[in-house]
């Protein structure tokens, strides 16, 4: 090979430029791969941050002292056209029998029908004041009630009807507003007033208590006002005289704004249609009346209970196919996981199969300690699932705890496991002290590929000093030669 070929030209310097830092670049490509790998740890540990979290969260949730998700119940009315149920689990199972007298309504009060383009309150010519007593219940005393203060300006009534009673429904409506903003009443204990105009022409005024039943029922004060405007008269509305739509009643059982049902043979009286006090757990939406009593059955939803186990199940599985992939030697791609050579996440995969596997002694029922004995098993890689779901549903069914007891007890499967995890997946846990140290290593990675760039940089620039030089004194031999030749007889 002709040697002087390799410096023909500038192409060539940086091939051999090229050719030696090839040699000189292995220290920089071994820290760029442990760079790779411990990144590619963060990862992994990040990603079983994650899956080892949403089983945790799983755990918690199967624990939670104040719902029991293992006694889930449904509910069901024979006729949801007129009557709906839902259930807690707090509610009891069984059958009641329920028939509708009728359906609370709202206290709604109106005046006298007046003419619109008249004047009938001309003989006013001072300020109006007069009283509304409203329901404000307090833990203390649910039968408290409060007044409010109406002022109608005398200007007011110089106007037509129609005007004045637009002046008294603004009065009215302005003092409940200021009521509320001082926290005297709350929004759903006010009266709305309203003008309405049932022929044109004519005109009307209309207070409709806020909320449902004879605790929101209003009473007024001494007022010459409300007596012309006669919609304070005890007695009902009818034709274009004031009064009440609905007899407010004078006790929480003569009052028609009540609802009223017969429940299981005992009469009940609430000012709501919406009954939650009535059975425990239980919320009762009465829509109509009825008088052939419906049959109203609360039952265990069986489903919703294995639904929860089955989520439980899904969050454990996604975990230890993690670690198992992570901690362990795969046959099919012969390769080591990257977190094989640590035996803190190894063991994790060896205790959470351990705790998932083990008796439990925190139970009321001693048939029923083990997750076998509810026909959930593991398979040969740690794996659970519900291989025998009649067993399942016959313990959920026959008694929610002989299911919730090994789940929840002092020493269930999953408070253990969520006590298990806790020291991994918290703040400043094992994980996030693993990840603290890779990361500091990233740090001291980059400043070691800082120098060693460094280092590069100046040996390329020398190497290609040095072969341009040699570039330029082989150009200079050759020309000597060519010019030496010109001597040389043939």
């Amino acid at each position: 090979m002709d040697v002087s070929s390799l410096f023909a030209n500038q192409n060539s310097v940086q091939y051999l430029v090229d050719q030696f830092m090839f040699f000189e670049q292995e220290p920089r490509n071994r820290l760029l791969d442990r760079k790779d790998s411990v990144t590619s740890k963060i990862k992994v540990l990040s990603d079983l941050d994650s899956k080892l979290s949403a089983l945790q969260k799983r755990s918690k949730r199967m624990t939670d002292q104040f719902t029991d998700y293992f006694a889930a119940r449904k509910s069901s009315s024979t006729n949801e056209d007129v009557l709906k149920v839902t259930a807690t689990g707090g509610a009891a199972l069984g059958n009641h029998s329920i028939a509708v007298d009728r359906i609370s309504a709202s206290d709604n009060r109106v005046s006298n029908q007046y003419i619109g383009a008249n004047s009938g309150f001309t003989s006013y010519v001072t300020d109006q004041t007069f009283d509304i007593e409203v329901g404000h219940p307090t833990d203390d005393d649910p039968n408290n009630r409060v007044m409010i203060t109406v002022t109608v300006a005398a200007a007011a009534f110089t106007a037509d009807n129609e005007s004045v009673i637009n002046s008294i429904k603004n009065a009215v409506n302005g003092a409940m507003d200021q009521a509320v903003a001082d926290e005297i009443i709350t929004n759903d204990e006010r009266i709305l007033a309203t003008s309405v105009s049932e022929e044109i022409g004519t005109s009307r005024l209309s207070f409709n208590a806020a909320s449902s039943g004879y605790t929101y029922r209003m009473d007024f004060g001494s007022s010459a006002l409300l007596d012309d405007l006669n919609i304070n008269n005890n007695g009902q509305s009818s034709g274009t005289t004031g009064g009440y739509i609905v007899d407010p009643g004078t006790s929480i059982s003569s009052s028609l704004l009540n609802s009223k049902f017969t429940l299981d043979g005992l009469t009940y009286y609430r000012d709501s249609s919406t009954v939650t006090d009535a059975l425990d757990g239980v919320t009762l939406k009465l829509l109509n009346s009825f008088t052939t009593a419906e049959t109203v059955t609360i039952s265990t939803d069986t489903k919703k209970v294995k639904d929860e186990i089955n989520e439980y199940i899904k969050a454990y599985n996604e975990s230890v196919a993690y670690l198992r992939d992570q901690t362990q030697f795969n046959k099919t791609t012969a390769s080591r996981g990257p977190l094989s050579d640590d035996i803190t996440y190894r063991d994790i995969l060896s205790d959470l199969r351990n705790i998932s596997q083990g008796e439990v002694t925190d139970i009321t029922f001693g048939e029923y300690n083990l997750l076998y004995d509810i026909g959930i098993e593991a398979d040969q890689q740690g794996n659970l699932s519900i291989v025998d779901a009649d067993k399942l549903t016959t313990a959920i069914e026959t008694n929610s705890e002989y299911v919730s007891d090994i789940f929840n007890g002092s020493d269930g499967v999953a408070t253990k496991v969520n006590d298990y995890l806790e020291k991994y997946i918290k703040t400043g846990g094992t994980i996030s002290d693993s990840k603290k140290a890779l990361n500091n290593e990233i740090t001291s990675l980059n400043d070691r590929l800082s120098q060693v760039e460094s280092l590069l940089d100046r040996k390329e620039k020398q190497l290609f000093g040095e072969f341009s030089s040699l570039q330029a004194t082989m150009a200079r031999l050759q020309n000597q030669q060519a010019f030496l030749s010109q001597f040389i007889i043939s």
